[in-house]
C-alpha cells in the first residue's frame, strides 16, 4: 500500500493513542517520527527495526517510561517531558545521534552512558544529581543545557570541544573540575549562588581565547589590574611585550525586568593623535533580566584587531549597555600574553593558587566503552557519588560559533 511509502509521520497530541501499532514495523522508508504531546501514549513496541529512520521527536508523551531499539539510525532523539527512567544502553541505538533531548524529565535521576557522536545534549529542568565522567569523551560536543537543574552538585571534566554551557539556576552547584579546558566555551553560570571560592577561581581563570563566563559577583577580580574609571572607561598601558588582547570583566546590574538580550557596547579608541580609527562593536551578554543579583560578565577582546604597533601605546576601552537595560557597577581588564593563548591549548588552564583572585562572596547563599559509539562509566565510577573536585548562556547558541554573537557596529569601520 501506499502507507509503505511513508518517509514522514505526524501523530503529535493525539491523546488516544496508548501503543504504537506493531504494523508500523513495515514503513521501511519512514524517517521521521512526530508523536509529541501523545499523553496517554505507554508503549511502543520493541525490536521494530525502522531502518531509515533518523528522526525521533516523542516530547511530552508524560506516560512513556522506556524508549527500544526502534531503529540504528537515530540522529535526533527527543523525549523531553516524559517519563523515561532510564537510558538505553543499546549500542546499536546511539551509533549515529547527534541530538539527544531529554528536558524536563523529572523521573531521570541518573546517567550512566552517553553517545560519542552526540554534538548537541540538553538536559535542563531534569531532576539528575551527577553527570558522568564519561562526558569527558565526547569529543564533537558542541552544547551542553543543564539549566534548572537543582540537584546537580558538580560538573566532571568537560570536553575541550565545547563551544556552550548552559547552567543557569542550578541551585545546588558547588564544584567544577580543575582544569576548566574549554577556551573557546561560553559558560552561563547565571544565579548559581553555591559556587564555592576554588569554582570560581577556575571559571574567572579560564584561558579565554574567544569564550566568555557569567557568574554572580560584586567585585572585579584582582587579577583585571587594569581598573575601570570615569564614564566605565579601562586606559591600558601595555609594557612593549607581545600580547594577543585582553580579557575583560564587566560587574552588571539588571535594572528591568523586561525580556531582552542584551547587547554590552565596547569601543576601543587610541589616545595619540596619529592613533587608529575607533572600532565598536557589540558583544550579547545573555538575559540580564533574569539576573537577581549582580553578576560578572568575563570576555575576551581578539575581536578589537589588535596589531603589532599596539604593544606599546596606551588604549582605552569604552563600555556601555546597548539598550541601557543593565548598569555596569565596575569594569577592569587584563593583557592576554602570547604564551598563555598557546598554553591553554598544551596544558589546559594555568595553575590556580589561594591568593590569585579576591571575591566577594555572593549573598545567597572510564573504563570506556567506545563500541559503536557508547560511553559508559565503570561500576567503580558509578559509586564515586562522593568524589571530590577542585571547587572550582540557551538554544540560541546550538548552532553559531561564538563569533557570530559579535558584530561591528553599522556604519563603523576601524
Amino acid at each position: 500500500s501506499n502507507a509503505m511509502n511513508l518517509e514522514r509521520l505526524e501523530l503529535s497530541s493525539c491523546k488516544s493513542l496508548v501503543e504504537l501499532p506493531a504494523s508500523f514495523s513495515h514503513l521501511q522508508k519512514l524517517k521521521k517520527l512526530a508523536m509529541g504531546g501523545c499523553l496517554n501514549l505507554q508503549v511502543i513496541p520493541a525490536h521494530m527495526n525502522l531502518a531509515s529512520l533518523e528522526q525521533v521527536f516523542l516530547g511530552g508523551c508524560s506516560r512513556l517510561r522506556n524508549i527500544p531499539l526502534i531503529s540504528t539510525n537515530i540522529k535526533e532523539l527527543h523525549i523531553s517531558e516524559t517519563a523515561v527512567e532510564n537510558l538505553p544502553a543499546s549500542n546499536k541505538l546511539w551509533s549515529r545521534l547527534w541530538s539527544l533531548n531529554i528536558r524536563c524529565n523529572k523521573n531521570l535521576k541518573k546517567i550512566t552512558h552517553l553517545p560519542t557522536g552526540v554534538t548537541h545534549l540538553e538536559l535542563s529542568y531534569s531532576d539528575i544529581e551527577r553527570i558522568p565522567n564519561c562526558i569527558k569523551g565526547l569529543h564533537r560536543l558542541y552544547s551542553l543545557n543543564l539549566t534548572g537543574c537543582k540537584r546537580l552538585a558538580s560538573l566532571p571534566e568537560l570536553p575541550g570541544s565545547l563551544k556552550s554551557l548552559m547552567a543557569e539556576d542550578c541551585e545546588s552547584l558547588e564544584t567544577v573540575f580543575c582544569p576548566l579546558n574549554t577556551p573557546n566555551a561560553r559558560l552561563n553560570f547565571t544565579n548559581c549562588f553555591k559556587l564555592g571560592q576554588q569554582a570560581r577561581r577556575v571559571v574567572v581563570q579560564q584561558s579565554f581565547y574567544v569564550g566568555a563566563a557569567l557568574l554572580p559577583g560584586r567585585e572585579v577580580p584582582a587579577e583585571f589590574n587594569h581598573r575601570g574609571r570615569v564614564n566605565n572607561s579601562i586606559t591600558i598601558c601595555p609594557d612593549g611585550n607581545p600580547y594577543s588582547g585582553f580579557v575583560v570583566c564587566v560587574v552588571i546590574s539588571s535594572n528591568q525586568q523586561d525580556y531582552s538580550f542584551s547587547q554590552l557596547l565596547c569601543r576601543r579608541i587610541g589616545v595619540a593623535q596619529d592613533d587608529f580609527s575607533p572600532v565598536e562593536m557589540l558583544v550579547y551578554v545573555g538575559e540580564v533580566h533574569k539576573f537577581r543579583t549582580e553578576h560578572l560578565f568575563i570576555f575576551d577582546s581578539h575581536f578589537l584587531e589588535f596589531y603589532p604597533s599596539d604593544m606599546s601605546r596606551e588604549i582605552v576601552l569604552e563600555l556601555s549597555s546597548n539598550s541601557h537595560d543593565f548598569d555596569i557597577i565596575a569594569c577592569g581588564a587584563k593583557i592576554l600574553k602570547e604564551e598563555s593563548i598557546e598554553g591553554s591549548y598544551e596544558s589546559g588552564v594555568d595553575q590556580v593558587t589561594e591568593d590569585d583572585i579576591e571575591f566577594v562572596e555572593p549573598s545567597e547563599a572510564y573504563e570506556e566503552d567506545l563500541t559503536n559509539g557508547v560511553l559508559s562509566n565503570s561500576k567503580e565510577d558509578e559509586n564515586l557519588d562522593g568524589e571530590k573536585h577542585i571547587d572550582c548562556w540557551s538554544c540560541l547558541f546550538l548552532c553559531f560559533d561564538l563569533s557570530h554573537l559579535l558584530r561591528l557596529v553599522p556604519g563603523r569601520r576601524p
